[in-house]
């Protein structure tokens, strides 16, 4: 049994959708970067832990931050780009209007799961700047890497929104 071959949608031609494009790749470079720093500081903590027996401190907590980070950065572009996993058994064979309209909606759902998290996350992020929360072993508040989170949940809120509309009228599928 073969498996359709999908292509990741191109970027988008219009105003909104170049903006929006430009916002969630300048995210998903930042998300990149964090990740090489991540890898970079965690490959010296292993160096140092082998060499010398003297591990960088804190470097779990700063993977932890890091890779959070960057997750959140990386999933506006996956949404806009259609990189996200579908799975359309029960819909492969149905008309083209059905599966649009799902895809609207699923966009939808995703922009108000994506708008409750940002909301959330900022509502977190203040509780933890006003509580001086730290983490365990650097003593780094925790605020800091929360920070982020409220920014790139409510891109893909946005991105989310764009994605269905495209969906809706058709026009959200490569060629």
């Amino acid at each position: 049994m073969s498996e359709p071959v999908v292509q990741a949608a191109q970027a988008p031609a219009d105003p909104l959708g170049r903006w929006l494009d430009r916002l969630s790749r300048l995210l998903a470079m930042i998300g990149g970067l964090l990740l090489v720093a991540m890898t970079l500081m965690a490959t010296y903590s292993i160096a140092m832990r082998a060499l010398f027996d003297e591990p960088l401190l804190g470097d779990v907590e700063l993977v932890q931050m890091g890779c959070g980070i960057a997750i959140v950065f990386f999933l506006p572009l996956c949404q806009l780009r259609r990189g996200n996993v579908i799975v359309d058994v029960f819909t492969l064979h149905a008309p083209e209007r059905v599966r649009n309209g799902l895809d609207a909606l699923g966009g939808v759902l995703m922009a108000l799961a994506s708008a409750l998290l940002a909301w959330r996350s900022a509502v977190g992020t203040g509780d933890a700047f006003g509580t001086g929360e730290e983490s365990i072993i650097m003593g780094l508040p925790i605020w800091w890497s929360m920070l982020a989170f409220a920014p790139g949940f409510a891109l893909l809120a946005l991105v989310s929104l764009y994605t269905a509309w495209q969906d809706f009228r058709g026009e959200g599928k490569p060629a």
